[in-house]
């Protein structure tokens, strides 16, 4: 595996780095992306993308997905220093991985196409409700 490093265009001060470095597996002339990212949209954890890397600081500006991976990401910000064990405990129980960046209180979720939709959804509208705000930049589950 390899990290491969993306550049993030920030406005106003977010997203709060300039640079996402994100764990691949290269798949012939591609990559394969195996965690999910924090503030890279588009693109969802096992998902073969098509990219070159910058030649003068080896960060990727653009990429194309090859194959879509049927995972989704969801991006969870909570600014209000909520408790949130239960949630990870559920999303985790239905199958999602959960990976937080403490620094900025934001989380990012991996969400599987055989997760059940309903019991994520009803988990996400729960914590929605008492004030965690969640983001989905990219959804693949009906």
């Amino acid at each position: 595996m390899e990290k491969v490093l993306f550049a993030l265009e920030v406005e106003d001060g977010w997203p709060p780095v300039g640079v996402e470095g994100v764990w691949c597996e290269k798949v012939g002339e591609n990559f394969q992306l195996k965690n999910v990212p924090f503030f890279i949209a588009n693109i969802a954890a096992e998902d073969i993308f098509h990219a070159i890397p910058d030649p003068v600081n080896d960060h990727v500006f653009e990429f194309e997905i090859v194959k879509e991976s049927g995972h989704s990401v969801i991006w969870l910000m909570n600014n209000i220093d909520l408790d949130i064990t239960e949630f990870v405990d559920i999303v985790k129980a239905l199958g999602c991985s959960y990976e937080e960046f403490s620094q900025y209180s934001l989380a990012a979720i991996d969400a599987p196409p055989e997760v059940d939709v309903d019991q994520l959804n009803e988990v996400i509208d729960k914590f929605e409700e008492k004030g965690i705000n969640f983001a989905f930049p990219v959804w693949r589950l009906d």
